[in-house]
C-alpha cells in the first residue's frame, strides 16, 4: 500500500475509505463524471492560467501516424471552450516512471511530455487552415515526487524560448506540477492559498483525514474542488471502483515483488546489470575506436585500389 494513504481511514476490505486522488485511475474518474466537468475546467483553468468557460472530453487515443508509430493514451485529453479554444492533455504521474530516477535526471518523463504535445499539436486538422491558426496546445504533467534538480516552483513551464529568453510563439507549452510541495502549503490558511496551491493540495492530499478540516475549507474556497471532491466521495463508495483501484494496487505490488525478487535472486540479471555498467562507460570509447578502425580500413581499401591500378597499368 502507498506510504501516502497509510493513514487515509483503511476499510476492512484493505483500502483507504476515500480513494486517493493522485492515482491515475481515480484522478480520471473524478475529472471525467459528467456531473464534475465544471471541476476539470477549473482544473485546466488553474494550470493554464486563463479563463476557461467549458471543455469537452475527446478520445484518449491519439491517433497513430502510421503502423509503425508509438501508441500514445492520454490520461484526459480535452478541448477548451467548444474545440473554439486550446487544448489541453493532463497526465497523473504518482510514481517515476519505470527507468526514471534521480540519477538519470527523470528523463524519460521529460521527453514524454515533449512527445505527448508535439502529438498533441501536429495532430489538429490541417487542411485550408494556415499555422498561426492553430489552437494552442497544453501538456500538463502532475508529478507526485520531485522531477527537477534544481528549486522548483510549484507549477514550472516551458515554451520554445531563445538564450535570451525571447519566446519563438506562444503555440505549445509543457506545465509541470510538483504534488511534493502540498505539505508545506497545506501549512497556510485556506483563504491564502492561491487556486493552484489548492487543487495541489487537494490532488496531493484529498483522501488523507489528517487534512480533512483543510479539504472541507478548500470546498468552500472553490467550486471546482466541491465539485471534485463530492466526485471522489461518490466513486469512493463504488464497489466497481474500489475492485478497478484494488486491481491496480495488486499489479503495482506483483511488480514491486517481481523486481524485489530479481534484485536479491536474479545474479545473472545482475550481473547483465554490471556488464550494462561497463558498456555504458566504455562504449563512448569503443565507438571512437571503431570510427578510427573504420577510416584505418577506408584508408588501407584506397592503397590496394591504388596498387590495383599500378599493376594494370
Amino acid at each position: 500500500m502507498d506510504n501516502r494513504d497509510m493513514q487515509a481511514g483503511i476499510l476492512p476490505d484493505g483500502l483507504p475509505k476515500i480513494l486517493p486522488p493522485y492515482d491515475d485511475g481515480v484522478f480520471q474518474s473524478v475529472l471525467t463524471l459528467p456531473e464534475a466537468r465544471a471541476a476539470l475546467a477549473s482544473t485546466v483553468a488553474t494550470y493554464i492560467e486563463r479563463p476557461v468557460k467549458s471543455v469537452a472530453l475527446r478520445n484518449n487515443d491519439a491517433p497513430a501516424r502510421n503502423a509503425k508509430a508509438k501508441r500514445e493514451r492520454y490520461d484526459i485529453n480535452c478541448s477548451v471552450d467548444n474545440g473554439d479554444g486550446d487544448q489541453c492533455n493532463i497526465e497523473m504521474q504518482a510514481s517515476p516512471m519505470k527507468g526514471d530516477s534521480s540519477t538519470n535526471e527523470h528523463s524519460n518523463i521529460k521527453w514524454r511530455s515533449v512527445y505527448n504535445l508535439s502529438h498533441l499539436h501536429s495532430n489538429q486538422p490541417g487542411r485550408g487552415r494556415r499555422y498561426g491558426n492553430f489552437v494552442r496546445s497544453f501538456q500538463i504533467m502532475i508529478c507526485y515526487y520531485k522531477v527537477f534538480d534544481f528549486d522548483n516552483d510549484l507549477v514550472e513551464r516551458f515554451t520554445y524560448r531563445n538564450r535570451k529568453g525571447d519566446e519563438l510563439c506562444e503555440a505549445t507549452m509543457s506545465i509541470f506540477v510538483d504534488l511534493t510541495q502540498a505539505k508545506e502549503i497545506v501549512k497556510k490558511p485556506v483563504d491564502e492559498m492561491s487556486d493552484q496551491e489548492a487543487w495541489s493540495v487537494f490532488f496531493a492530499l484529498g483522501n488523507d483525514p489528517r487534512y480533512s478540516e483543510v479539504i472541507i475549507g478548500l470546498t468552500k474556497k472553490m467550486e471546482g474542488i466541491a465539485m471534485a471532491y463530492n466526485a471522489l466521495l461518490s466513486i469512493s463508495q463504488d464497489a466497481d471502483e474500489r475492485a478497478r483501484f484494488h486491481s491496480r494496487r495488486m499489479w503495482e505490488q506483483d511488480r514491486e515483488h517481481e523486481q524485489a525478487v530479481a534484485r536479491e535472486e536474479g545474479f545473472e540479471k545482475g550481473r547483465e546489470e554490471g556488464r550494462e555498467e561497463v558498456r555504458s562507460k566504455y562504449e563512448p570509447m569503443l565507438s571512437l575506436k571503431n570510427i578510427e578502425i573504420a577510416n584505418k580500413d577506408a584508408e588501407i581499401e584506397a592503397l590496394r585500389a591504388q596498387l590495383r591500378m599500378q599493376e594494370g597499368q
